[in-house]
């Protein structure tokens, strides 16, 4: 499949996705919700891991976008929680570390605590768009037959 005929030009792979963003920052969840739905994503959204993991639990996510930058959190317990979750349950959600700046340092870091990827804010949503279309394509979340 050649993803670069795919990308940006059709979104649909990211069509039904139901995605659970989790992040302390409500302006920054009120501007990315209705730029995702705008491209048919679900969003539910939670400001703590508490309030996430229940969530989670109830609603199964295809992708976690998680803030791990939280004065109140750490964003890496969260991770930590679903990746004990979803083993137990035989299933992976990717998911993306969200936070204000990315050093190799702090990539790898969440690479190693479980997460697909990290991306900084603010978001450039066709990069986003792209990014969150090759998770769906690559994990076989995607129920288009494009």
């Amino acid at each position: 499949m050649d993803l670069n005929n795919r990308f940006p030009t059709n979104p649909s792979f990211i069509e039904g996705l139901r995605v659970l963003l989790v992040d302390n920052d409500v302006n920054f969840c009120n501007s990315l919700t209705p730029m995702l739905q705008s491209y048919g994503v679900k969003v539910q959204t939670a400001s703590l891991g508490e309030q996430a993991l229940e969530i989670f639990e109830q609603w199964q996510p295809d992708i976690l976008l998680n803030g791990i930058s939280s004065p109140k959190e750490d964003g890496y317990a969260l991770i930590q929680q679903v990746r004990t979750l979803t083993g137990e349950r035989g299933k992976v959600v990717p998911a993306i570390a969200l936070t204000g700046t990315v050093t190799e340092d702090m990539y790898q870091h969440a690479l190693l605590a479980g997460f697909s990827l990290c991306f900084a804010k603010p978001i450039v949503i066709n990069d986003f768009v792209a990014v969150l279309g090759i998770l769906a394509i690559t994990n076989n979340l995607h129920s288009c037959s494009c």
